[in-house]
């Protein structure tokens, strides 16, 4: 894992750095796919999610809204498909997205029109192009990524 201005740029996930999601396949052929570090940073405190369930959606569409404290807005589909499930985790607390965007945060899965040989054709970045692409982005917006402390039991 790679740590630029503190976000977390995880191995292993594809991301679209244009619009901060990150996508990471299964063996089932489906992807989950989440906000990154940097993007839950911008947003705050995340107090609510709503996702598009069974919706087929093109690239750059909304495939989910998010609601924060500061903000409310699209997550926009980083590859054209159909979404099959939206983390019920994240949907009953959607600040999960704060503490774990990579891990327990992930927001949906979907079923991608293009196989995963064609991401990269796509503009999707992975590896050390994605380490690349974050530490020009974030040192041109100058942001360090921080989270949320877990709420006490």
């Amino acid at each position: 894992m790679a740590l630029v201005f503190a976000c977390e740029v995880p191995d292993g996930l594809w991301f679209d750095v244009e619009q901060d999601v990150w996508i990471g396949p299964s063996p089932d052929g489906t992807v989950r796919m989440g906000m990154t570090d940097p993007a839950q940073t911008r947003a705050g405190r995340i107090l609510q999610v709503r996702v598009r369930q069974g919706k087929t959606v093109r690239v750059g569409k909304s495939m989910a809204t998010v609601e924060s404290g500061k903000w409310v807005g699209p997550v926009p589909a980083p590859l054209a498909g159909t979404i099959v499930q939206a983390n019920p985790d994240v949907l009953a607390d959607p600040n999960l997205i704060n503490r774990d965007p990579y891990g327990a945060g992930w927001l949906l899965a979907f079923l991608p029109e293009a196989p995963p040989g064609a991401w990269a054709e796509l503009g999707l970045k992975f590896g050390e192009a994605a380490v690349a692409a974050y530490q020009a982005k974030l040192a041109a917006e100058k942001l360090t990524c921080l989270r949320c402390a877990p709420a006490p039991e």
